[in-house]
This record gives structure tokens, C-alpha cells and sequence, in this order.
């Protein structure tokens, strides 16, 4: 039984159903797999059908909730490395904003993903929540976009590349001083393969058969300091 199936168990029992909400702190709760919380996350959505921003928030936690809590092992580890040194508040606050600014299901998909590649230990908590916001602050078509070219070395200039040079994860790998910038070549950052190697990609196997491995993209892998490989 996974988390949001246990939870559904829990909203016909009377104390569930009558004790007090708070829908930050129940979500919070939630973030951090407590079943509990959720049936009060869902009694609530229940009870107030009219509140479109709840409804479409809810539609994007839940799918988040079930795919990063698959299990109470998964569910255990990922509570406990999203509140190490502490934060037991601030990083699942973080989180929850970064769930609430996803507009797309596969934004959310790629949270999940950068999630497990945290349990997994691929990934410390600064560079997941990195991933993050590089996932939150760009527009979907413009990850495709990433996804899709991160191999080329010297693309030319389009619309994709000059929101993925304001975030950071592309730069300008050509200088022609007789063109201005839509006349040079630009590729992207070291920090462009995190996010994909970690996120968009993560369960693409041709691409990344190992996610601490090189890659099979045609380019020099990046190497990454201070992971430890996990596997099986």
C-alpha cells in the first residue's frame, strides 16, 4: 500500500475527519510521508470543491506524493535528507513552493525524479535543490530544448537559448565580432547535464545507463565531487 492509498484508509476515521487543519503544515507534514496529514489534505479538498487553485495544487501533490513515496523505506530516507543539519521546515517549504511554481505534469515528473536521484544518493541536497529550481525557473519547451541538444557544442542563437543563458545553463561558446549575439554560438554549462542527467533524463537508460557513469552523449562527461555511488 503506498502513501496516498494509506491516507485514502485514513478518512473515514473520526478522529482523522474531526481533528484541526492547517494546509501548510499538514502539507509540510506531508512532504516528510505522513499519512495522517495527507487525509487531512484530502478532506479539505473535498470539503472546499470550488477552490480551483487547491484543486490544481493538489492534482500536482499527489502525483508527487506517489512517486517519490513508493515506499515506507523510500519514504524514511527521503524524510530524513530533507531535514538534515535542522531544516526540518525550511526545506520542505522549499519544496513545496518548488511543487506549486511546476505549471506542467512533467515538471512534476522531474521533481520526482531528482527526488529518488536524492534517496538514492546521487545527488547532495544542495544540488537537488538546485536541480530544482532550474526545473521551476525555466519553461518546459526550453528543457525539452536542453534535453534535446545538450550534446551540440555550438548552437546557434533561438528564443529556448536565451532563457536557459538568463538561468544559467547555457553560455556563449563562440565569439564572431562581426555578428551580434543572435549571430554566435552558444552550449551549455556543466550544471545543464546535472539537471539532465538527474531530472529530465533520469530514467532514459540509452543516455545514462548509470547515472554516476559517463554518459553516452557525445561530449566529455562531467564529473561530480563528493557523491558516492549507490546501487541495487
Amino acid at each position: 500500500m503506498n502513501l496516498i492509498e494509506k491516507a485514502k484508509s485514513l478518512m473515514e476515521n473520526k478522529e482523522v475527519r474531526e481533528a484541526s487543519s492547517n494546509f501548510l503544515e499538514d502539507a509540510i507534514e506531508s512532504i516528510l510521508g505522513n499519512p495522517v496529514a495527507i487525509a487531512k489534505m484530502m478532506i479539505g479538498i473535498i470539503k472546499s470543491p470550488f477552490f480551483l487553485r487547491e484543486q490544481i495544487f493538489w492534482t500536482k501533490f499527489s502525483m508527487f506524493l506517489s512517486g517519490v513515496h513508493t515506499s515506507d523505506e523510500d519514504r524514511a530516507n527521503f524524510s530524513k535528507l530533507l531535514t538534515e543539519s535542522g531544516t526540518k521546515r525550511d526545506n520542505p517549504y522549499r519544496l513545496l513552493a518548488c511543487i506549486e511554481s511546476a505549471e506542467t505534469k512533467d515538471k512534476i515528473q522531474y521533481l520526482i525524479n531528482a527526488s529518488r536521484s536524492l534517496s538514492a544518493g546521487f545527488i547532495n541536497l544542495s544540488d537537488y535543490f538546485r536541480v530544482c529550481h532550474h526545473i521551476t525557473h525555466n519553461l518546459d519547451e526550453d528543457l525539452c530544448f536542453l534535453k534535446d541538444n545538450l550534446a551540440n557544442k555550438h548552437i546557434p542563437y533561438n528564443y529556448s537559448i536565451e532563457g536557459l543563458l538568463s538561468s544559467g545553463l547555457m553560455y556563449q561558446s563562440g565569439i564572431d565580432a562581426n555578428e551580434d549575439h543572435e549571430g554566435q554560438s552558444y552550449a551549455f554549462t556543466a550544471v545543464a547535464e546535472v539537471v539532465d542527467r538527474f531530472a529530465l533524463s533520469y530514467s532514459d537508460v540509452d543516455r545514462y545507463p548509470n547515472p554516476l557513469s559517463p554518459s553516452n552523449l557525445n561530449k566529455q562527461n562531467i564529473t561530480i565531487e563528493g557523491v558516492t555511488a549507490r546501487f541495487g
